[in-house]
């Protein structure tokens, strides 16, 4: 009863099993199904003229070993007599295959040995089995196939993305002019465009949507400068006259090349609010079979992006006055031991050569310490009038405390450089800079003008006075850095004084 060629002997009944640990009793009843295997012990037919002798019978002598292919998966859930279906190791049923890039080349299988591709399907250290060929994550797989596999016609959430192909790419003719304007020359303004000399925007095209702009994340800004010069493009003035300014009556736009004009030119239509608005008699003119008015090159107005307009009289608050100069000069102790006064009377000296305003312009000086000094520079002669009033300070010669400068212009330099040896040996310390700018205001109010002060001393006397809050004395009234009054005006007068010479045209 031994086993055929010397393989070793058929289990008797009752013994353990070949290879079972001893003491062990052999197993008995049903063997529990494999993970794949058909239930009951059910298994398919070999394939017919095969010759494979069926599954679980002993191999023939001198036969390989059988391969361990397993039997093919029914479809259905477990319960219904189906199987989960496994991935095919690689290996059964399937070619070699092929080299891993980079891999080194394979060595001949030895006898006794296991090929490779036996072993294709079994765990990798750490449990890890190889995936199958052609699967996704596949190591055998070159990197640049995977990469090419990607496409950007949809992004992450699902949306779409432009291909970089559709995107427009510029001309030659483009490429080969400049991209800012102001380098293009006569030939790169459009009509009705403002020049960059005047206005430049950020960016030199704008989007079309909120989205647009949001995904761009580009600041929009305009760089303007009303008063710019550009000797190759003077600027066109537009008088209307009679007529006055053509202005939207909504929005109050001014007439530009962007408008559009509708019945025959009699009404234009708003670029900003799209109101329509009717034209000056004096205005209308016909319009071409393009709807353009036909006198639109004899407008500046409607063919330029930058105009000047002359307003006419209801644009003012009062007449055109003479452009004012008044100079406003401490000559205390302080200001005289500083140096202050010589440096101020020098550089008004050399400054009245090149004040604006050409014969029309002029000036005045109010000098002050304790007392105010008024100045009357319509003589031979600079003389000084003094006023010690402080609480309700006046002028004494109304209406010639300004001069013309084009006429007494010797007159004013005499005064100017005479003011450091004038108060030389003064001992004034008081300083009364609130009633000096009231006095300035009460000589300016009727012209309007702009008021220059100099002073080198902290106001002691008078309206604006200001007391020091540095210090002991300063924090113990609670106005101290203790108590944050440094960062607090002391008084409102000089704001208020400030919000009043507003309405007369006054500045300083």
């Amino acid at each position: 009863g031994g086993a055929p060629n010397g393989g070793p002997p058929p289990p008797r009944p009752g013994m353990p099993a070949a290879g079972a640990p001893a003491g062990m009793p052999a197993q008995r009843g049903p063997t529990p199904p494999r993970l794949g295997a058909s239930p009951h012990g059910a298994r398919p037919p070999p394939p017919a003229g095969s010759g494979a002798p069926r599954s679980g019978a002993p191999p023939l002598p001198g036969a390989a070993p059988p391969p361990m292919a397993p039997p093919p998966p029914r479809m259905g859930p477990p319960g219904m007599g189906g199987a989960i279906p496994m991935m095919q190791p690689p290996g059964q049923g399937a070619g070699p295959l092929p080299p891993r890039m980079g891999a080194p080349p394979s060595r001949p299988s030895l006898p006794g040995t296991t090929p490779p591709s036996a072993r294709a399907g079994q765990p990798f250290g750490g449990g890890y089995v190889q995936p199958a060929v052609g699967m996704s994550g596949d190591f055998d797989q070159p990197l640049a196939e995977t990469f090419r596999a990607l496409t950007v016609s949809s992004g992450p959430g699902g949306g779409s993305v432009i291909s970089p192909a559709e995107l427009q790419r510029p001309t030659p003719e483009e490429l080969a002019e400049p991209m800012r304007l102001d380098t293009r020359g006569d030939s790169g303004r459009q009509r009705g465009q403002c020049p960059p000399k005047y206005m430049r925007m950020t960016t030199n095209a704008l989007p079309n949507s909120p989205a647009t702009k949001g995904k761009a994340a580009l600041p929009l800004g305009a760089i303007i400068k009303p008063m710019a010069r550009d000797d190759a493009a003077p600027v066109a003035v537009v008088n209307f006259g009679a007529v006055g300014v053509v202005r939207c009556r909504r929005c109050r736009t001014y007439v530009n090349p962007f408008v559009t004009f509708i019945d025959g030119g009699r009404r234009w239509r708003c670029n900003v609010c799209s109101l329509a608005n009717d034209c000056p008699s004096d205005y209308i003119c016909d319009l071409d079979e393009h709807g353009v008015r036909r006198d639109v090159a004899e407008r500046p107005e409607l063919s330029s992006g930058v105009v000047e307009f002359v307003a006419p009289a209801e644009y003012m608050v009062r007449p055109p006055q003479p452009p004012v100069f008044l100079f406003v000069v401490e000559v205390s102790y302080a200001a005289v031991s500083s140096g202050m006064l010589r440096c101020v009377a020098a550089t008004l000296a050399h400054t009245i050569d090149h004040l604006p305003g050409g014969e029309r312009t002029q000036v005045g000086v109010i000098t002050y310490d304790s007392t105010l000094h008024f100045y009357n520079l319509h003589g031979s002669t600079p003389q000084m009038l003094v006023v010690p009033e402080l609480d309700e300070p006046f002028c004494p010669m109304p209406g010639e405390a300004l001069v013309n400068l084009s006429e007494r212009r010797d007159v004013v330099k005499q005064l100017l450089e005479k003011l450091p040896s004038m108060f030389g040996a003064t001992q004034a310390t008081e300083v009364a800079t609130g009633p000096a700018l009231k006095a300035a205001y009460t000589v300016a109010q009727h012209v309007g003008g702009k008021v220059s002060l100099f002073s080198a001393t902290r106001p002691t006397v008078g309206d604006g006075k200001l007391l020091n809050r540095e210090g002991a004395g300063g924090a113990a009234n609670g106005k101290g850095a203790e108590g944050g009054g440094l960062l607090a005006p002391a008084c409102d007068f000089y704001k208020t004084l400030a919000r009043i010479a507003r309405y007369g045209e006054i500045w300083r």
